[in-house]
C-alpha cells in the first residue's frame, strides 16, 4: 500500500491513480510529450417510446421528432457552460 502524494489517501497495490481524488500515483510514468488526459461528462438520453415510433415514420419525420429534443438538450448543456459534442453517427441536424 502506497499513500498519495497530493491527498495522502492511502491505496492498495496495482491502483495506478488515486483512489480518493484521481492524481497519479508516485510510480505511475507521466503521459508521452504531446498527449493529454481530459475528464468529460457523457449525456445519454432515452426516449421512451422512440423505437416503435421511428420505425413507422419516415427519416424526415424521425429529424423533425428529434429536433425539439436535440435543440432543449443543446441549451440545457451550454447553460452549464460545456461543449457539446454529437457522435458522428447522430443525425446532422444536431
Amino acid at each position: 500500500m502506497r499513500g498519495c502524494s497530493n491527498c495522502g489517501q492511502v491505496s492498495p497495490g496495482g491502483f495506478r491513480f488515486c483512489g480518493a481524488c484521481g492524481s497519479p500515483l508516485a510510480d505511475v510514468p507521466r503521459q508521452p510529450e504531446g498527449e493529454e488526459r481530459k475528464v468529460v461528462t457523457v449525456l445519454f438520453c432515452d426516449l421512451v417510446g422512440f423505437t416503435s415510433r421511428s420505425d413507422r415514420a419516415d427519416p424526415e419525420d424521425v429529424g423533425a421528432m428529434l429536433r425539439p429534443f436535440h435543440a432543449r438538450l443543446r441549451a440545457e448543456i451550454e447553460r452549464v457552460g460545456a461543449a457539446p459534442a454529437m457522435p458522428s453517427s447522430a443525425p446532422s441536424s444536431c
